[in-house]
């Protein structure tokens, strides 16, 4: 290994144990320490500040990468990360966390992930650095559950509070501010079952923790009303093969398996399996019944309208925007259960009024 690599992994191995913000000595103790130049030490330093791992102040020194003295002002300033501001749900999300903010007098910073976890980091890193008073984060999905252990460790060690949205992540204990998937599987197929559909399948683009959630439920609901679960009409694949094109997963499963029904992970899929119905000959509602998920307007616009399941996104932002608050002004939680759960509904329209003989 070249030596300033070997520095470069001393030098991370002595910030693990530091504060953020907290000062390193000077670079000549550190040159004797480590036993090295002072132009492999500079080399190693560089890299890790180009990481955002350290921050160098002109004139002041360097520092573990967090919330430096002097940088944070009077007022608050949460930080939102969101996988995909596009999408419609996380812009009701956002209005719910800006109304507590203004009566909180708090700065709403935007960050968009593309759920790209290096992006997410960076994020995260940077606003650190910048001081920002907290977070609230709809976290990306990553195929490795190890992955989140090194994504959120700066946000752990900084001690600056953060909150999750939509989900949890393994490993990591923080407040979380979601809708029950579980139910929302549960009764968007108990909705198809009472419209007299039973061959249903399932449709979600990959598996991770909340299209298991919903799967779950959707199991249950037809367990619950003795219907067999045929697991061939479950189409949920890992996280390495995301990209499953919805449209011909829906078009094959009619064509081989007969379906009457559909539970999709949300909109966008339930969009994806319309156009495979009426591709394949099949009427939508009469032959095979569909139900989305987040009644986004996607499901609104879609002709027929699609039913959907809504949860209360505009609420969720609303009490994540309030834990965080209270977090920030050192309020502690009344209990150490944090986990607060919405109910979602079924908005009923035309995709799935019942099938026609």
């Amino acid at each position: 290994m070249l030596r300033y690599l070997e520095i470069k992994q001393q030098l991370q191995n002595m910030v693990a144990s530091m504060d953020p913000g907290e000062k390193l000595m000077d670079r000549c103790s550190l040159c004797r320490i480590l036993e090295t130049t002072r132009t492999t030490l500079d080399k190693a330093i560089k890299e890790l500040v180009d990481q955002e791992i350290l921050v160098s102040r002109k004139g002041s020194g360097t520092y573990v990468a967090g919330a430096l003295e002097g940088s944070v002002s009077g007022e608050e300033n949460w930080c939102v990360i969101v996988p995909n501001i596009s999408e419609s749900i996380y812009s009701v999300l956002v209005s719910g966390i800006e109304s507590i903010a203004q009566e909180r007098n708090a700065n709403v910073i935007l960050c968009n992930s593309n759920n790209d976890s290096d992006t997410q980091d960076k994020f995260i890193r940077r606003l650190l650095v910048s001081g920002v008073s907290g977070f609230i984060i709809v976290p990306v999905v990553t195929s490795n559950p190890a992955d989140n252990l090194n994504l959120y460790n700066n946000l752990i060690r900084s001690k600056v509070p953060f909150i999750f949205c939509n989900r949890s992540v393994d490993g990591i204990t923080a407040p979380v501010v979601t809708s029950n998937d579980y139910y929302g599987g549960y009764i968007a197929t108990k909705h198809l079952i009472e419209k007299g559909y039973r061959k249903i399948a399932y449709i979600a683009r990959h598996k991770y923790s909340t299209s298991m959630d919903r799967c779950q439920g959707y199991m249950s609901a037809l367990l619950e009303s003795s219907i067999e679960i045929n697991r061939r009409l479950i189409v949920m694949p890992s996280y390495a093969e995301y990209h499953i094109d919805c449209y011909e997963a829906a078009k094959q499963m009619i064509e081989q398996y007969d379906i009457d029904a559909v539970v999709c992970f949300n909109d966008t899929v339930a969009v994806d399996v319309a156009r495979a119905v009426t591709a394949c000959g099949k009427r939508i509602s009469d032959d095979i019944g569909i139900i989305g998920y987040d009644n986004t307007e996607l499901s609104r616009a879609f002709s027929p309208p699609l039913s959907s399941v809504s949860y209360q996104i505009y609420d969720v932002g609303k009490k994540a925007a309030d834990v965080l608050a209270n977090l920030c002004r050192g309020k502690k939680q009344s209990s150490e259960f944090d986990y607060y759960l919405y109910q979602p509904e079924i908005i009923p329209r035309q995709s799935c009024k019942g099938k026609t003989e």
